[in-house]
């Protein structure tokens, strides 16, 4: 992979994940709402207080259009969900597949990373992304579709950028790829729910550092993986 292609990279995962999904598209009556604000006003809604607890009603309400209205355009809650994630994944996967496709070393992304995940931001804390997932049961079928293909999609790129720190030894190689991929998701995932808690950020940072320091020391030592596929 040519990790200094990130734009490439980032139209090729995207559009791996949109086409993986078939979004309906709405009939009928002309439109009598602003798609694209009301995926924005949803986005704000949905990642700052998740998805339980808001309801249809709740979601006409906040938007400000009727429910009618909402479904001849996105066709129900699932079509509605699935454009906010659609939305969402393209504002922040780019900067993620820039950072892990640029060339500064492994131990510098990381912190980098872990920056950017902690620091003060307009937009709500945390990762909409981990919410749907801790609400597998609020899914429909369109967004769990686009969930799935995303997930699958970052950790094919994780998977380059932690074989690739391996390769230039940047990382500890006693550690099996698959079980670092892994590992690392772990990390990610617990990191961004402290911050959604609202965690004290510093303290976040220095969580993180240590969870994250498994990674970058260097052993000549095999780690035991568990069975399976893992290698």
């Amino acid at each position: 992979m040519d990790f200094s292609a990130s734009e490439c990279l980032t139209e090729t995962v995207m559009g791996s994940i949109v086409s993986g999904v078939e979004t309906k598209r709405p009939r009928g009556r002309p439109k009598t709402l602003d798609r694209q604000g009301t995926i924005e006003i949803m986005l704000e809604s949905y990642w700052r207080d998740g998805v339980h607890g808001l309801s249809v009603n709740e979601a006409c309400r906040r938007a400000k259009v009727s429910k009618p209205a909402l479904y001849r355009e996105f066709g129900g809650e699932d079509g509605l969900m699935d454009a906010v994630l659609e939305h969402y994944l393209a504002l922040v996967f780019p900067s993620l597949v820039t950072l892990m496709s640029g060339a500064q070393p492994f131990p510098d992304a990381l912190s980098q990373l872990v920056n950017l995940m902690t620091e003060p931001r307009a937009t709500p804390a945390g990762c909409l992304l981990v919410k749907l997932c801790a609400a597998p049961e609020r899914l429909g079928p369109l967004t769990l579709a686009r969930v799935t293909a995303f997930l699958e999609a970052r950790r094919e790129l994780y998977t380059a950028w932690i074989g690739r720190a391996q390769e230039l030894g940047q990382m500890n190689t006693a550690i099996p790829a698959a079980l670092a991929v892994a590992y690392f998701e772990t990390q990610v995932t617990t990191l961004l729910t402290q911050v959604a808690n609202g965690e004290a950020p510093e303290m976040v940072r220095a969580q993180a550092a240590l969870a994250f320091a498994a990674l970058t020391c260097m052993t000549e030592t095999p780690l035991l993986a568990p069975k399976g596929e893992l290698s």
